[in-house]
């Protein structure tokens, strides 16, 4: 499953909306969001379902690699880090091709601070649902994903 980022976007600012002039997601930035209050949030997304074979339930696991940021006119940054505040981790549930991804009561979202990754899992490039799990993160429906990102607590370097 793919999850725009634009998605999870109009989960945090929803009530109430951006202003017309104002952007939640900007090209070329080392992450996917940036929140009404400023939080730098990276998306990942994941199913059990695949196209190619419905009776197969994947193996969940999202990407937190560490990576160089890129900049139009510099280039690629010499530093190999996390560049987001937070990470929300979209898995969409339905174990059957008859429900819509659009049916949001078949999405769960995990909610991490990136310093726990940063502290926990400082090299690491993926991580399963199971490990994502052992490091408590906040865990909500679309509903609450607004307040829970909001309220999450971040460090920044």
């Amino acid at each position: 499953a793919f999850v725009k980022p634009e998605f999870i976007g109009e989960g945090v600012t929803c009530p109430p909306p951006p202003p017309p002039d104002s952007k939640m997601r900007t090209d070329w930035l080392p992450f996917d969001l940036t929140s009404p209050t400023g939080q730098r949030i990276e998306v990942k997304s994941a199913s059990y379902l695949q196209s190619w074979d419905e009776a197969y339930h994947e193996h969940i696991q999202f990407s937190i690699a560490p990576h160089r940021a890129w900049d139009p006119k510099a280039g690629y940054s010499p530093d190999i880090k996390r560049h987001s505040d937070l990470y929300v981790f979209c898995l969409y549930k339905a174990l059957t091709k008859d429900v819509s991804p659009l049916a949001l009561e078949y999405w769960e979202f995990y909610v991490l601070p990136t310093y726990v990754l940063n502290e926990q899992k400082p090299n690491q490039k993926n991580i399963s649902l199971n490990s994502l799990k052992a490091l408590k993160p906040y865990i909500t429906d679309f509903a609450g994903l607004r307040d829970v990102i909001l309220n999450c607590p971040i460090k920044r370097a």
